[in-house]
């Protein structure tokens, strides 16, 4: 799984899926998803500006590529991992936020610290 992740700077992202299949999960500035879907090889997406992509892959694997349309370097950022917006928010607001108790919000902001990809648990 990828974590879900946006464009900070405006740019609209187009994925074409190379090689696998997966879902896609879109969502909205308003918090409503606009699309969720399973994708295989060859089909194509639009992200637009300022929504939210998460690419969760099947068992045999997905890949892919994105075009991110800004004339600079594109500012992309995932809710998670090493630069997660969820770092800069104080404790108190993710409790509110997500109306959990200090210990959930705790172990909440203590996982995926350094990782934007995820792998599933060994079985």
């Amino acid at each position: 799984m990828c974590s879900p992740g946006f464009s900070c700077d405006s740019a609209l992202q187009v994925t074409y899926i190379v090689r696998g299949s997966g879902r896609v999960q879109v969502v909205g500035v308003d918090g409503h998803r606009v699309l969720e879907t399973t994708l295989k090889a060859g089909n194509l997406f639009v992200v637009p500006r300022f929504f939210v992509v998460s690419k969760i892959a099947s068992p045999e694997g997905m890949e892919w590529f994105s075009i991110i349309t800004t004339p600079n370097s594109p500012i992309f950022t995932h809710l998670a991992g090493r630069t997660s917006v969820w770092k800069a928010l104080s404790p108190s607001v993710l409790q509110a936020s997500f109306d959990v108790d200090a210990d959930t919000e705790k172990l909440f902001t203590s996982e995926r610290t350094s990782d934007a990809i995820f792998f599933p648990p060994p079985n």
